[in-house]
């Protein structure tokens, strides 16, 4: 019988991407080398970037003109990686829980935080809708904007 995780973390995979992962660790498309011994620079590299970035951008529905990042380190690295590239003067948070409040704390190092909407009060049973990332896309909503900041963070995923 399969076992499942439910923790944190690593997720199940299908049984064909184990296998296909495992040859590509030893033999990476016929190359001689292991997938984890090319240079994430190298041309035989680069199909898995732009096919990665291809998947996020479908599944996410990440609109024409935005990038996709991917960045080392797990979730709580994020939330100094995001203030220290982005942050000039003042950021915007929904504070919609534990994570957000992390991040909120961490972005401080780095200027003015401003906690545009919270759903602390009802112990984080619902999120914001009014504030949006997209502005002047045609299908999205204008994105609010009452503070002057350079970004918005929300720590969910978006429902559309």
């Amino acid at each position: 019988m399969k076992k499942h995780n439910f923790n944190a973390g690593p997720s199940i995979l299908p049984r064909e991407v184990i296998e296909d992962t495992a040859k590509a660790i030893l033999d990476f498309n016929g190359s001689g080398l292991s997938l984890m011994e090319i240079s994430h620079r190298a041309k035989d590299f680069q199909p898995i970037v732009d096919e990665a970035v291809a998947l996020f951008k479908e599944l996410l529905n990440i609109p024409e003109g935005y990038s996709v990042l991917f960045l080392g380190g797990g979730a709580s690295l994020e939330f100094c990686m995001i203030p220290f590239n982005f942050l000039e003067k003042k950021a915007a948070y929904l504070n919609t829980g534990v994570w957000a409040k992390k991040a909120m704390k961490e972005a401080k190092g780095f200027g003015e935080v401003v906690e545009v909407a919270s759903s602390a009060e009802a112990t984080y049973t619902y999120h914001h809708q009014q504030y949006y990332l997209w502005h002047g896309i045609e299908g999205r909503p204008e994105r609010k904007r009452s503070y002057d900041c350079r970004y918005v963070v929300r720590y969910f995923l978006p429902s559309y």
